[in-house]
């Protein structure tokens, strides 16, 4: 079971606003402060868009390009396997096959090749004998690759938008916004958007212009990119993203009109979750399994029977992707969870992102696991499976979880790395297989020499507290205005306070929980029903009980119910009310004055108020606590705070216990063998229960006679 709350992080307070009231507060919160800021944040058209030879040399790579297209020369474009690498090509393919163009392309298949120019598609490169090479999503890391391709007398033009290490590579230009000596002002360009600048910057060249059919399906592929490569909606990528939904109304590339008749509800515009959730995972499932040729051609192909073809082969690629996603993700769990893992390993034991490795679990699908798994265990998560390219390696990929930074993790052991890249919240790696205990030990010294800001701590960003009567269609429609939504630029996250639980519903055998809440204070006879949806968290169900007081966390949603658009919320978080008392309000004060040594009869006497009697667990207490872990967490792995245990064992028992009462019970549970526990602060813990032969002896125990001498 999981079962942790979230620290929310609330901007604004609001009273009664009206839907422009709302908008205007939030664009303020944004830091979009002035009003010519605000009429072009909210413009269909927003101005800010640069000037493609603000990129360091570009206009160098123009002159190659151009030179190569005036000589006849042949032109391969070199891309990556995922969304972004794959309509990075299509961009530049689509460019010169509009000139006639001797143009060609390679998009390497993950397993052969791995990731990037590498040395094991040297041979293909060199096979197809081009005059000019081009990366696009990818280059800036291959050093040794792209200095034998110069070798053979052969141009390089590297465009990428990855982290830059200390050097760069021996290309005859090179186009990234990482770069050190970057002066462009735009850093956040995914690899399209970088592709996108390069044809934007050859139009404004004026030897070989752009025509206007090309342009607009630059900026659809490359609008679909930036949605995919979760890279900031914010200042250029907005305007991108902007331009590339008005084209898809009706778009331009024959592949994305394909797909939109295939997949977007009739008489829905495409944003920014149909492309995330509907559209692009359909693309990356391609170059996860396979390699990218289907998504190449629906993106490249003029056909529409063939593009149609593509794109039901891309669907069928991405429901076999979710079968081998579920089993690798049900095996790495139970691998986590299992008992019989190296003590070491444990998850009670251990601070630092969990690993899991399977011999032969397919490289396509380790990062949504690791995604998955960080979900699951509110743990950053790395995945290894054996390296097909080198037997001796393991390969990985990684998910951060809260603030913690998986890059900089990675890189403190980079000692035991053969090769690693990505970012704060992402990246992949590869080790010698002999390796992986000494890197996963490094990796536990890192997260345990880390502030508590930069520990895995799940952080809520609250747009505003406001009053439910602001929960109406006409501040939802009104949000819109805001959108695209992405990383920079979030859906808005309300926090509504004190609403009553009327009724709880689950949802797919228990996986959701739908919520009946009203504002009775407002609404007494419970005549306006606030729906509330709580997708993954149908084990709040047991920390809740029809009358209580909910303060909850959501986005505003619409569904469409027998042709009714209808508002409902998706819950980010949800709190209980507790009783208005330090046991409940502030448990970490008692926590921290437990751990300084003090017995809990001085600690009643230091908090006024406080019955010892209420920190000492009683029999009844144990046997609950007990009974209550057997029964809801079974032979699993739990993780849950303190706060959420009490309360489900003192509504499952009908007998109160405060959340210090529950600690103790825990320590005296692992003291007694009884119990395998971890604690992560205060009041988050993570156990499993332990094979216990005979009958423990509980009064035994240090917390138990420490506890009991004092009373």
């Amino acid at each position: 079971m999981l079962l942790t709350s979230k620290n929310w992080d609330c901007a604004l307070t609001l009273g009664e606003v009206d839907a422009d009231q709302i908008v205007e507060r939030l664009l303020e919160s944004r830091g979009i402060d002035t009003e010519g800021r605000k009429e072009d944040f909210l413009s269909e058209n927003p101005s800010e868009w640069h000037d493609p030879f603000l990129f360091v040399d570009m206009q160098k790579a123009v002159d190659i390009i151009v030179e190569s297209m005036d000589k006849g020369e042949k032109i391969l474009v070199y891309g990556d396997y995922d969304a972004d690498g794959v309509t990075a090509t299509s961009i530049l393919v689509r460019y010169f096959r509009s000139h006639n163009c001797d143009v060609d392309y390679i998009v390497p298949q993950r397993a052969a090749h791995g990731y990037g120019l590498t040395d094991y598609i040297l041979e293909d490169v060199l096979r197809k004998a081009p005059g000019l090479l081009i990366t696009v999503d990818c280059g800036i890391s291959n050093f040794e690759t792209i200095e034998k391709i110069k070798e053979h007398g052969i141009k390089v033009i590297v465009t990428d938008h990855h982290m830059v290490q200390d050097k760069l590579p021996c290309a005859d230009a090179v186009i990234c916004a990482k770069r050190q000596d970057n002066t462009y002002p735009c850093v956040d360009l995914c690899g399209a958007g970088v592709a996108m600048k390069v044809v934007e910057a050859l139009g404004r060249d004026k030897r070989h212009k752009v025509f206007p059919s090309v342009w607009r399906q630059v900026i659809e592929l490359s609008g679909i990119a930036t949605i995919a490569d979760l890279v900031p909606i914010i200042g250029e990528n907005r305007t991108l993203v902007k331009k590339a939904f008005q084209s898809m109304e009706e778009p331009t590339n024959i592949g994305i009109r394909v797909m939109n008749e295939m997949l977007l509800d009739s008489g829905k515009k495409p944003d920014e979750s149909y492309i995330s959730f509907v559209f692009v995972p359909r693309i990356n499932a391609a170059g996860r399994l396979y390699d990218s040729s289907d998504a190449l051609n629906l993106f490249l192909n003029d056909d529409k029977s063939k593009v149609k073809a593509a794109a039901m082969a891309l669907t069928k690629q991405n429901d076999e992707r979710k079968e081998i996603e579920a089993k690798v993700f049900e095996e790495a769990k139970a691998q986590i969870e299992n008992s019989n893992r190296p003590e070491e390993w444990l998850l009670t034991n251990t601070k630092g992102p969990i690993v899991a490795y399977g011999k032969d679990w397919h490289q396509g699908v380790l990062g949504i696991v690791a995604g998955k798994l960080s979900q699951h265990f509110r743990r950053s998560a790395i995945v290894f499976t054996d390296d097909g390219l080198d037997t001796e390696n393991v390969k990985g990929s990684s998910r951060a979880y809260g603030e913690f930074d998986i890059y900089h993790a990675i890189e403190s052991a980079s000692e035991y790395c053969v090769n690693f890249g990505g970012h704060k919240k992402a990246a992949g790696l590869v080790l010698k297989k002999k390796d992986i205990g000494k890197f996963m030990r490094a990796l536990e010294e890192y997260a345990r020499n880390q502030t508590e800001e930069e520990e895995q701590r799940d952080s809520l960003k609250i747009d505003a507290e406001i009053p439910a009567s602001c929960i109406t269609m006409k501040i939802h429609d009104a949000l819109r205005k805001l959108s695209p939504f992405g990383l920079g630029n979030g859906k808005p996250v309300f926090v509504t306070r004190n609403l009553f639980l009327a009724n709880i519903q689950f949802m797919s055998d228990g996986a959701h929980i739908r919520l009946d809440l009203y504002d009775t204070e407002n609404d007494p006879d419970m005549k306006k029903v606030i729906s509330a949806v709580g997708f993954g968290m149908g084990n709040y169900s047991s920390i809740l009980k029809v009358g209580d007081r909910l303060d909850i966390a959501y986005t505003m949603n619409v569904f469409n119910l027998w042709g009714n658009d209808t508002l409902s919320l998706h819950l980010a978080d949800l709190r209980p009310k507790m009783p208005d008392n330090i046991m409940w309000d502030r448990p970490e004060i008692l926590e921290k004055l437990y751990e300084s040594g003090m017995a809990p009869n001085m600690i009643a006497k230091l908090q006024k108020g406080t019955d010892p009697a209420s920190l000492v667990p009683t029999s009844e207490h144990y046997a609950d606590t007990y009974k209550t872990i057997r029964d809801m967490f079974g032979n699993g792995i739990s993780i849950i705070d303190s706060i959420y245990l009490a309360r489900m064992i003192s509504i499952k028992a009908g007998n109160e216990i405060t959340p210090f009462q529950v600690l103790r019970c825990l320590d005296v549970f692992s003291e007694a063998g009884l119990i395998k526990l971890g604690k992560f602060s205060y009041d988050r813990v993570c156990l499993s229960l332990s094979e216990v032969k005979g009958k423990a002896n509980l009064q035994d125990t240090v917390t138990y006679k420490r506890l009991n001498s004092n009373v």
